[in-house]
């Protein structure tokens, strides 16, 4: 009998009493204060086969180099399979991060030591240990505007006080930035000076040298976000800040463009005093990152030439930026203006006064289209009228058909603006 009872409230309690649970009033106000992110949502409905995504930021997979990532798997699994299944160090493969030091010290004349690496889990895991190191409730930090949200998500869990800074031609606004670390007292600022998420914008050399300046003079920690540092297809490569201000410069990097972004592998380079502190924080977070991919990610570099297939990745990217653009200027309307990017993967444009993304994105997913609207990579008010589009994921055909059909959704909005004078 007593069973019976027993078996009855446990069935009636799953059942039914789960289902009026707050667990609304267990949620912490970090949680609450991370902004949902449009990019991934949108990145379910996208899949369907005939759906059009400009959204994401994914690498294009017809350049992920299957079969030299396939044999490295294989000389790991054969020489140092029992090594690569077992648990590893927090701070990463020593052959990886000494393979990083030697490639960056080459291109770059930087001054980087294997000691202070840290191997993360893409550098989005970079960005949320160095929210966790830096940030407390309340505290100022400077960002780009507009400015990546994935960086927005991460550090928003720490609840600072954001202030965005605008961005110019040549990159973060010198002036306006000087600004608002004298009326904010800022000490941390975050940024993508290569190639910039959503913009595609680059700093040119004088303001990489004018920063770090700035940086030294007014005591300020540079988080400096550098995914896009190996596609460059246009320009001549510019030295990292880092480079000018190791001291006061946190250099994170990502094998997610540079190889695929499936192996969810990063990397940062931080100074010595803070290694400790960072690696304590890897370790409450995840212990190490996957130390099998580590060894495969070494295996595949070290038996090939990256810039052999990097070669590819850029040539491609390159014709269908240029594919993009013209398909910007043949099917959206007069007055429209967009960035021109030398490197990585997004177009950032704005549309004439009067038209709204969000209300565009509703109209333009019905006809099997997507991109993301531009309030999602600002804190506050801003970018109603800015689409990032995405143009490394799709062949040129694709974009000109996807283009097509988004400009057909946007004239619906404003047909007279579509007079070409």
């Amino acid at each position: 009998m007593r069973r019976k009872a027993f078996l009855f409230f446990q069935f009636f309690n799953s059942k039914y009493m789960t289902m009026n649970f707050n667990y609304e009033s267990l949620i912490s106000e970090s949680c609450k204060n991370i902004p949902r992110s449009f990019i991934r949502e949108i990145l379910e409905i996208a899949e369907h086969p005939d759906f059009i995504s400009f959204a994401g930021g994914l690498p294009n997979p017809a350049y992920f180099p299957l079969e030299q990532m396939n044999k490295a798997f294989q000389k790991v699994m054969e020489n140092d399979g029992r090594e690569a299944l077992q648990y590893s160090g927090s701070q990463g493969f020593l052959p990886l991060r000494e393979f990083i030091c030697k490639r960056y010290n080459s291109l770059y004349a930087t001054k980087m030591c294997p000691q202070n690496i840290i191997i993360t889990n893409g550098s989005q895991q970079a960005l949320d240990m160095l929210g966790k190191l830096f940030i407390n409730q309340e505290d100022p930090l400077i960002l780009e505007k507009p400015s990546y949200l994935g960086a927005i998500q991460a550090f928003s869990a720490y609840l600072p006080d954001f202030h965005q800074v605008h961005l110019t031609e040549n990159g973060i606004d010198l002036n306006e930035l000087e600004d608002v670390i004298t009326k904010t007292n800022a000490r941390i600022l975050y940024g993508i000076p290569n190639f910039q998420n959503p913009s595609g914008i680059s700093y040119s050399e004088e303001t990489r040298k004018e920063l770090a300046i700035l940086l030294e003079w007014h005591g300020i920690i540079f988080i400096e976000d550098d995914p896009y540092n190996e596609i460059r297809f246009e320009g001549t490569p510019l030295p990292p800040v880092f480079s000018h201000l190791p001291e006061q410069v946190i250099w994170c990097g990502s094998f997610s463009k540079m190889i695929a972004p499936g192996i969810r592998t990063g990397w940062m380079c931080a100074p010595d005093e803070l290694i400790p502190k960072l690696l304590r924080i890897k370790q409450a977070s995840d212990l190490q990152s996957n130390n099998l991919i580590q060894r495969v990610i070494f295996r595949f570099l070290n038996d090939n030439e990256p810039e052999e297939h990097l070669q590819k990745v850029k040539s491609a990217y390159k014709k269908q930026k240029d594919t993009m653009i013209k398909a910007i200027r043949e099917f959206f309307p007069e007055g429209s203006v967009h960035t021109n990017p030398e490197g990585g993967m997004f177009i950032w444009l704005t549309l004439p006064d009067g038209f709204d993304t969000e209300k565009v994105i509703e109209k333009s997913l019905q006809k099997k289209v997507a991109f993301v609207p531009g309030k999602s990579f600002f804190t506050a008010e801003g970018g109603s009228r800015n689409m990032r589009l995405n143009f490394s994921n799709a062949s040129e055909e694709i974009i000109m058909e996807g283009m097509k059909r988004l400009g057909e959704t946007i004239k619906e909005f404003a047909p007279d603006k579509f007079v070409k004078v």
